[in-house]
């Protein structure tokens, strides 16, 4: 999530809401928070694994597990586009080549949740930008949810409170082998070693030839560390594996409870 940093953006993050222009895609705060998610992967992209991790131990089943199974795939941000076709526009236009969008299913379902929306009108999109990375090359490593503000479901305070707090935005990794013992593993010593607290996953069959499944942990506020939200991401439909796994409700809670206490410095 956006880390405040010396950007050349200090008057944009001042008004956050404001747009450039009457015609701008992005307010102030949405370009700042998109360059910070750009900065963030490319960081991640040089860096192992499980260092993203941030262990609270190491050397243990959970730096072996992502070390040999995971690898960085992307960093993501939740964007609130004046509208869909603006926002993909002005990606177009800043040389980021967004993939073609699918519907959102997981993080539509969470914006609903969270804010009580009538999911058929929360116009959620995902896009994939590809900026360049240290090594020259160009890779889909920036994963944007798009909020269009003409959606029927949009409210300015949904706004207000993604931008303060970043709830959709996390690390992501796939995990090249996604299979029930391998994830029960992996799972298992994130939540013993990592400090992460398992929030649940979903299926999004828009996604490749399989569709995809998602898994999300969010770190234990007591054992705080920079990167703070995490996803597992898994070709297939996994519904069977998430379903068997228990949410840690009440822990996962009092982490989100602490993280709105924060001020408006989110962490990736």
């Amino acid at each position: 999530m956006s880390v405040a940093r010396p950007s050349g953006k200090a008057n944009e993050r001042t008004r956050p809401f404001d747009f450039i222009s009457g015609e701008s895609a992005f307010s102030g705060a949405d370009l700042g928070r998109l360059s910070d998610a750009i900065h963030d992967a490319r960081s991640a992209w040089t860096a192992s694994a499980s260092s993203l991790l941030s262990l609270v131990e190491t050397g243990g089943d959970a730096t072996f597990l992502t070390e040999q199974h995971c690898t960085f795939d992307h960093c993501a941000v939740l964007l609130f586009p004046r509208t869909l076709d603006a926002g993909l526009h002005h990606l177009e236009q800043q040389g980021l080549a967004p993939l073609p969008t699918v519907p959102s299913t997981v993080v539509r379902r969470r914006l609903s949740e969270r804010y009580g929306l009538d999911p058929t009108e929360a116009g959620v999109h995902i896009t994939r930008i590809r900026p360049e990375l240290p090594d020259g090359r160009r890779h889909a490593s920036v994963e944007v949810f798009l909020f269009p503000r003409d959606s029927a479901a949009f409210d300015r305070d949904i706004e207000k409170s993604e931008v303060a707090h970043g709830f959709e935005q996390h690390t992501a990794f796939v995990c090249g082998r996604p299979d029930a013992a391998v994830l029960e593993s992996l799972v298992t010593a994130w939540r013993a070693e990592a400090g992460l607290l398992w929030e649940g996953g979903g299926y999004n069959p828009h996604e490749g030839p399989r569709g995809s499944t998602v898994m999300y942990f969010v770190r234990d506020h007591a054992r705080p560390a920079r990167r703070r939200r995490f996803e597992l991401h898994c070709a297939g439909d996994l519904r069977e594996f998430t379903a068997r796994i228990p949410r840690d409700t009440e822990a996962v809670r009092h982490a989100y409870t602490a993280w709105r206490r924060t001020e408006h410095v989110a962490h990736i």
